[in-house]
């Protein structure tokens, strides 16, 4: 028998990127390990009481999860690593995993490695000063934007392309009558927004001002909170209730961040996947996927968006076709599609299974 055990390292929370893998891997037949690297930095550093004494120590909590996940890597002895992110790995501890394992360590890096080290704790961070450094050491780095390969192989990173996708456990069209009746606030919201605050998502739905926008997450502006505005901000969730929401709106806004570069974010698959009606900045790229006024809307300036709103909530028909087109693309595009990708990718073979194809 062959080896087909797969370690993924990443957070496990449902919805995270790293568990809808290590789900994937499952389904292929493959024998999964996990390891949270989240909770073990939370166990190191379990005696620094707040945020700011936990950053000074985060060196140190680096340091002793370093040695732990190359410890779990040692005695698991799988046949392909699978991290996700990883940005507490040091450049040495790569390389050791690599020799002293011997098998393909890949990472899959989900955001954009070249944004440096920001102060605003609220906005997407490199993390660390060296990454690219550190994903020099990886048997092969996914990216999910191809200008960013580009980059990163000009930079002696061996990179390939690898997009999102749909997690058909989380996201997948329900039996439901349109109509977002709030379980939380008792009101019947039209237009939808799951996504945690970052300065570029607020100038454009700040924007919209004809129609009350519904959104679910973190750190967004605490006047927010009120149901008297425009926009009204609730507690974030997870996993299937996103998909939940995303199948009862009448509109799922997706904003794009500059970081994206105009790619595809996890949005731009978890909304059709849900059987939502995805209303995004327009974009090449997500335009391939999910051609527009077929399977997706686009704006091209936040300025248009209340017009957008306005047209497809006249038109159910519209909303309707929309949405199946939308849904029979993105069940093309899931987690299983890619993690047999990535295995293909590094020589590793997934058990035979009859009658189960990807």
């Amino acid at each position: 028998m062959g080896n087909h055990k797969v370690l993924v390292i990443g957070p496990t929370d449902e919805g995270s990127l790293p568990e809808s893998y290590a789900r994937a891997f499952e389904r292929l037949g493959m024998k999964v390990f996990r390891y949270d690297f989240v909770r073990a930095i939370l166990q190191a550093s379990r005696f620094a009481g707040n945020r700011i004494l936990r950053r000074a120590l985060r060196s140190v909590a680096w340091n002793a999860v370093n040695s732990e996940a190359a410890e779990v890597a040692r005695r698991i002895r799988p046949a392909l690593i699978f991290g996700v992110k990883c940005s507490f790995f040091h450049p040495e501890t790569v390389r050791q995993i690599r020799k002293s394992v011997g098998v393909p360590f890949v990472n899959h890096y989900p955001d954009h490695p070249y944004i440096g080290i920001r102060w605003d704790p609220r906005e997407a961070s490199a993390l660390r000063r060296d990454l690219i450094e550190v994903l020099r050491q990886y048997s092969i780095v996914f990216m999910w934007e191809r200008s960013l390969v580009d980059r990163l192989q000009r930079d002696g990173v061996e990179a390939k392309y690898l997009s999102f996708a749909v997690d058909p456990e989380l996201f997948h069209p329900r039996r439901l009558d349109e109509g977002l009746q709030c379980d939380a606030c008792k009101v019947m919201h039209d237009v939808a927004f799951v996504a945690t605050y970052s300065h570029s998502r607020c100038a454009e739905v700040v924007a919209v001002r004809r129609h009350r926008v519904a959104i679910w997450g973190n750190n967004w502006p605490r006047k927010w909170r009120s149901l008297k505005g425009q926009h009204h901000v609730h507690e974030p969730l997870q996993g299937s209730a996103i998909g939940n929401i995303y199948s009862r709106a009448a509109v799922s806004l997706n904003v794009l961040n500059a970081e994206n570069l105009g790619g595809p974010n996890m949005r731009t698959f978890e909304i059709p996947g849900s059987g939502g009606l995805m209303l995004a900045r327009y974009s090449a790229a997500q335009h391939e996927l999910f051609p527009e006024n077929e399977a997706a809307v686009y704006y091209r300036s936040p300025m248009e968006i209340d017009d957008k709103i306005e047209w497809l909530l006249r038109d159910r028909d519209l909303r309707a076709h929309i949405r199946r087109n939308a849904a029979r693309l993105a069940a093309e595009q899931t987690y299983d599609v890619r993690a047999a990708e990535v295995l293909r990718e590094c020589g590793v073979d997934a058990p035979v299974r009859s009658g189960h194809e990807v």
